[in-house]
């Protein structure tokens, strides 16, 4: 006969989790003794734990795991019980691999980026720009890339010729981010053609990284623009200019991201 402590030993499983199934009726011990109220367990009963184990590793629940282990369940339905946990377990194996695969994505995206931008990155003044623009509003970061896709197919209805610029402010409160999506016209133009019209001002001190990929690389490249500012002691802030120099391959888009830039606080 083995203690509780002998059979936590050999399943490596805690004495607490050994009585929990007691508790469930899964794993009964063979004798209790009447006045120490201490378990004894069979032989036996190693393969019962470790075949317990095995199942619920399997994902299924400890009222199956019993019913399989006691063979009350019909060869059948053991059958398509596994049958449907394979299905489950291939499943999840596709999706990790798609994860795995955008985690070596993103990877590469922000080492091309860090390569861009220290290789690119320019410090000085940002000239004015007057935009005629559709914009939007959204709630963090990640709700970007759709408001940018809207917004650039009503532009793109418009068939309004110009270079593209996008811009993104965060609201100080950080309750709101507005992005908008326009085409750059001169100085005097005023002709709004229905969209809004702003002037940003002049930007003294502002940063400025030349982009060229992938256009879901975009957004890590900003991210690397951080980066590289804070090794210099500053950071970005205000209006971000997302120029649009070409963009007819989605594959090798161009484009001048441009930030207002300070000493960092």
């Amino acid at each position: 006969m083995l203690s509780i402590g002998d059979l936590a030993r050999h399943t490596r499983i805690s004495v607490r989790m050994l009585r929990h199934y007691d508790a469930l009726g899964l794993v009964v011990p063979e004798r209790v003794d009447p006045h120490t109220g201490h378990r004894f367990y069979a032989l036996s009963q190693i393969w019962r734990v470790d075949s317990l184990i095995a199942l619920k590793e399997l994902g299924f629940t400890l009222e199956q795991c019993g019913a399989i282990l006691d063979e009350q369940l019909p060869v059948e339905e053991l059958r398509g019980m596994l049958r449907l946990r394979r299905a489950q377990l291939e499943q999840r194996m596709t999706a990790d691999a798609d994860r795995l695969t955008e985690v070596e994505r993103r990877l590469r995206s922000i080492e091309r980026g860090l390569t861009m931008t220290n290789r690119t990155l320019k410090l000085g003044p940002l000239p004015a720009l007057r935009l005629l623009h559709l914009q939007a509003e959204v709630n963090d970061e990640s709700e970007i890339g759709g408001a940018v896709m809207t917004l650039s197919e009503q532009l793109d209805a418009l068939q309004l010729s110009g270079q593209r610029v996008h811009t993104y402010y965060g609201r100080p409160d950080g309750s709101k981010i507005e992005v908008s999506v326009g085409i750059a016209v001169g100085a005097t133009d005023t002709d709004a053609a229905g969209l809004d019209l702003t002037d940003l001002p002049a930007v003294p001190q502002g940063a400025s990284v030349t982009y060229r990929g992938p256009s879901d690389g975009i957004a890590d490249t900003w991210r690397t623009l951080d980066v590289a500012l804070d090794e210099q002691g500053l950071e970005s802030y205000g209006v971000y200019r997302d120029i649009r120099v070409s963009t007819e391959d989605p594959e090798q888009v161009v484009v001048e991201l441009q930030a207002a830039v300070r000493p960092a606080s």
